[in-house]
């Protein structure tokens, strides 16, 4: 009888193993354009349906050292749409790196989280000058660019911290200026995690 037992039960757990594979699977998040590490990933056992797009467990050394071509959440089963291989920021996107001193954001900010970038000074406020043109700059700065935090490095010795914001190519230079000037602060729009 315990013969019989041992029997039906292994017959049960192999059925019941015999759909499931080994995937790749990610352990912490990643923002984009971030190069996929090691502890980023983990691997799972799943029961996985044709159709479904994942990344065999066999695989995760062909991933190591690629890209995020989105941002990666934690616990997800990583797909390979969801990887690039470029060094750079993706088409269209560029990374601007943006001093910014206490008050200025908000705090606890975090790689991959969406924000909106405020400018807040230039001509706005200013009479301008009798028979000049408008500057194309200060009309561009008044507008509010969205971004994505790439990376927070500090604060340093002096307070100051430095965030680095992938933002539209076509707004780079804008908030490049405005940066180097001083005149931004950051809006959170969208925490991830």
């Amino acid at each position: 009888m315990l013969l019989l037992l041992a029997v039906a039960t292994n017959v049960y757990l192999f059925r019941s193993a015999g759909g499931r594979v080994s995937v790749v699977r990610v352990a912490r998040d990643v923002a984009v354009g971030h190069e996929v590490k090691s502890a980023d990933l983990d691997m799972v056992e799943v029961a996985v349906k044709s159709g479904v797009m994942v990344i065999p467990s066999r695989q995760l050394g062909q991933v190591v050292g690629r890209r995020a071509a989105v941002g990666l959440r934690k616990g997800t089963l990583l797909a390979a749409s969801q990887l690039t291989g470029q060094q750079g920021p993706p088409a269209g996107q560029a990374l601007v790196a943006v001093p910014m001193k206490s008050g200025a954001m908000p705090p606890g900010l975090a790689t991959g989280w969406s924000v909106r970038v405020v400018f807040t000074a230039g001509d706005q406020g200013q009479e301008p000058v009798t028979g000049a043109p408008q500057s194309r700059i200060g009309v561009a700065a008044r507008r509010d660019v969205a971004a994505v935090v790439d990376e927070v490095i500090g604060p340093d010795a002096e307070g100051a911290t430095t965030v680095s914001l992938m933002v539209p190519n076509a707004d780079s230079s804008t908030v490049a200026r405005q940066a180097a000037a001083g005149l931004i602060v950051l809006v959170v729009t969208g925490r991830q995690g």
